[in-house]
């Protein structure tokens, strides 16, 4: 840790950011650094580590919403987006003007995936078969 010198002990920038926000919780990052420059004028102060004293103090006060970040992972990155086919724009234009024909292919992939014993990849090879055999 580096040693502090002998005239900066009297100075602690996130207690006095702290306290001018409790005085007046509309202040700006700005405002604030004005305010310890005015205050302070022989105390160098850096811009960039009094914007962070400042959120950092807003938050802790309660006076700014944290924000949740997205889960890591590969979410977004690498996955190839859905393409619809025009087989399958058929599909669900079927259903959804009745309910019935996705009833019946749900039932349909249901017996499908019971004949294949459950595995899902053999029942996804088989309908891949079928539709390279399909000619249109």
């Amino acid at each position: 840790m580096a040693r502090k010198s002998a005239g900066s002990s009297d100075f602690n920038m996130a207690e006095e950011i702290r306290n001018l926000l409790v005085e007046d919780q509309l202040l700006t990052g700005k405002d604030v650094l004005n305010q310890l420059r005015k205050k302070f004028p022989k105390q160098p102060i850096n811009e960039g580590s009094c914007q962070v004293a400042f959120a950092n103090a807003r938050k802790k006060l309660g006076l700014s919403t944290v924000r949740k970040k997205r889960p890591a992972g590969n979410i977004g990155r690498g996955r190839t987006s859905r393409t619809w086919t025009a087989s399958s724009r058929a599909i669900s234009s079927q259903s959804a003007d009745t309910a019935v024909p996705g009833i019946e292919l749900l039932l349909a992939a249901k017996s499908l995936l019971q004949h294949c014993g459950g595995d899902a990849a053999l029942a996804t090879a088989a309908l891949k078969q079928v539709a390279s055999l399909q000619v249109q």
